[in-house]
Order: structure tokens, then sequence, then C-alpha cells
């Protein structure tokens, strides 16, 4: 018998949509922060996205961070990068991934170490995203590693990949190589200006053939940090207006949660989206009052998988 299809995939191919959050593991050893963050949120989202070293810092894995958010009963999305491992390493992780149980993917190309605080560090870009999809397809539909090498067992991942919105056509030719590959499932990169998302997402809705996009949505905090990102972070294009909101706010957490709503609002009402992907850079609790004041609705609770 075929195991049943993730949760978030059964929402996203019904024509559902689907609202989903980053976690970040933490950078030492105490889950309990996570975890609270995690049952904090998990009533409002469909399946909770684990960061892999975001910025390119060290932290618990997200592999770890799955297992844990599947032992609490949760749905967890593993996020793997292709710039940290060659093809080994990689389906390595994607055989432990199908082990645990772990189906929901996002394929990343990763942040470049001279973005962290090990600047040394060498990147390993043996594979790229469209590689990486492909790899993953292939043990999942022919349940075979990249070896022609088949396998004990099923991989039946739902694969999702990312897009950066302002990237223009050559972003858009980049994801059609991902989605020619195998991608099953979009997400995008922060939205801040919802009439150009609009725009874009018109010219980009007949690409993907009916495969559904995951707006992101970032929850912004502290002002100093929100800048320090918007000038390091590819792919993350913060608007000045949305900083200068920040700094001049007398509480910018609350302000920072204020504006993603905002955006989100905005958002949800387009044409065949498939839904929100609310991104971290503030707290937990931002995050889930950012969510509470776009008017999204608690997720019906789902029992203990195993």
């Amino acid at each position: 018998m075929s195991p049943p299809l993730p949760h978030l995939a059964r929402v996203l191919r019904s024509g559902g949509r689907a609202v989903t959050c980053d976690l970040h593991p933490p950078r030492g050893i105490d889950m309990e922060g996570f975890t609270r963050s995690a049952l904090l949120l998990a009533p409002y989202a469909d399946a909770l996205f684990v960061t892999e070293s975001p910025g390119a810092r060290p932290r618990v894995s997200s592999l770890a961070g799955c297992i844990y958010l599947r032992e609490l009963g949760l749905e967890p999305v593993l996020q793997l990068t292709c710039i940290r491992s060659n093809r080994v390493a990689l389906q390595s992780e994607l055989l432990s991934a199908a082990a645990w149980g772990i189906h929901n993917l996002l394929l990343l190309g990763g942040d470049p170490a001279r973005l962290g605080d090990l600047p040394q560090a060498a990147d390993v870009r043996c594979l790229d995203t469209p590689g990486l999809v492909a790899m993953a397809r292939g043990m999942r539909d022919r349940g075979r590693l990249a070896s022609g090498v088949p396998f004990a067992g099923s991989a039946p991942f739902f694969i999702g990949v990312a897009v950066n919105h302002h990237g223009g056509r050559e972003e858009l030719e980049r994801l059609r190589a991902k989605l020619e590959a195998g991608a099953d499932f979009v997400v995008t990169q922060p939205v801040f200006d919802a009439a150009f998302f609009a725009r874009w997402w018109e010219e980009a809705r007949p690409l993907l053939s009916g495969r559904p996009l995951l707006a992101g949505v970032l929850v912004l905090g502290a002002p100093r940090a929100a800048r320090r990102l918007a000038e390091n972070l590819p792919g993350v294009d913060v608007p000045e207006e949305t900083l200068r909101r920040l700094e001049n706010a007398s509480d910018p957490a609350a302000e920072g949660s204020v504006a993603a709503a905002e955006t989100a609002r905005a958002l949800w009402k387009l044409p065949g989206l498939g839904g929100l992907h609310f991104m971290n850079a503030s707290t937990a609790e931002g995050v889930l009052s950012a969510m509470e004041k776009a008017g999204v609705k608690r997720r019906r609770r789902r029992r203990k998988q195993w």
C-alpha cells in the first residue's frame, strides 16, 4: 500500500489554501524554545518549515528539528540546501528523512558562507537546485538513488522550491527548470509590495500549470535586525519605508506584526494563490500576532501520527 499523502499535499492538491510557518532551530542544544514556538504556531499552520542554517550560521539541523516536530504529532517540512553538501550527503539526508516519515521538502540553493559568522567555510555546490529536485523525484518515483541503485522502502516526497519574485525573466527561467525537474509546489521570497506581486503573479501563474504557490510574508521585529537582514540576505528586498516604519514605532515588534498582517490580507485576495507562508524575523509570538491580525483561523488539530 502507498503511504498516505502529507497533510500539506492534501490541502494544496485539493485546491484549498494552506497556511505555513517557518521555525528556526536553536544555535545550541536546548530545544525547549523551539518546542514552545512549534506548539504556539501549530494550531494555525498546516505545516511548519524547519529552516536549515539560515544566514549561513550553524544551528541544530533541519532534519533534527523535523524529527522533534514528528514526535509532537506535528507536520514538518524539511529544508535541504545544495550549498553545504555533496551528492552523497544530500541523498543520505533524503533517505534519513524518508526513514523518519518526513515527506515534505523545500529544496534550496542555500545562503553562501560569506554571509555567516564562518566566512572561511567552503561552499560545496556539487549540485544545483533543479538537480537536487530531480534526485529527490527519482528516489520517489523510481525508488532508486542517483547511481541507479535501488533502495528498500519508499520515499513519497512532496517537493517544494523557492522563487524570488523580484528576479525578472531570468528567475522565471530558473523556476521553469525547477518545475521541469519535478517540483510539486513553490514558495516565494518575502512579499512587501502586494501590488507588484499581483502583477508578477499574473505573469508567473501560467508557468506553474496548476502547481500551488505559497506567497511569503516576513514578520519583522527589531529595527536593527530588520535592516541587517535587508542589507545582507539575498532575495529579501525590504522597502526603506518599511524599515523606517519600524524605526519610528514605539513598539517595533507590534508594528512588524501589523505590517505583515496588512500584506497577508492583500495577498489572500489574489485568485489562484495556494496560500501564505509566514517567515520569522521576530518572535513566534510576533508571527502568531500577525496571523491573527490577518484573519488566519485555527486549523483542526491532528492526532499524533506515531
